[in-house]
């Protein structure tokens, strides 16, 4: 786990770019969720007149393969304000802060740890649970993570 947060930590903005083309989708006729293409965004952004950023699609890829590393901010904005427009509208916003964040968001950690049904599972049923009941749980967690041997390679 303390591997999974040092890596999120040190996340990069090609990486932040992938996992926002890989989340925000689009539906096909047919109803399945397809991903944005480079290109297709690449378009997007330039053609888009809320903000002067134009953008190619070679451009894009570099992002995304991490050969540039540093976009303007009206690139940025523009790639953040696509996404944003296109997310599902049940998610957080989108944001330049998003893509240029060296640590995640508190937001963004919540929609990862909440991603797990088991985690959800536990948040609903603390969630019903009376002050005191939740001080009570914090304290068994609390001596639960004090039993995790740090070191994965020990087998425990």
């Amino acid at each position: 786990m303390a591997a999974d947060d040092d890596r999120q930590q040190e996340c990069t903005l090609a990486e932040r770019l992938n996992a926002l083309f890989a989340t925000v989708r689009w539906a096909d006729p047919r109803g399945r969720q397809r991903e944005y293409s480079t290109a297709e965004v690449a378009k997007a952004v330039t053609e888009d007149p809320s903000h002067p950023a134009t953008l190619s699609r070679s451009y894009l890829a570099m992002l995304r393969n991490g050969s540039h590393t540093n976009p303007t901010l009206s690139v940025l904005v523009g790639l953040a304000k696509f996404f944003d427009d296109h997310r599902d509208p049940t998610s957080p916003p989108i944001t330049v802060h998003e893509l240029v964040a060296q640590e995640p968001s508190e937001d963004t950690l919540l929609r990862q740890a909440l991603a797990s049904r088991q985690v959800r599972r536990v948040a609903m049923r603390a969630g019903m649970m009376t002050p005191t009941m939740r001080d009570q749980l914090l304290k068994m967690i609390d001596v639960l993570d004090q039993g995790v041997n740090p070191d994965p390679d020990s087998g425990v």
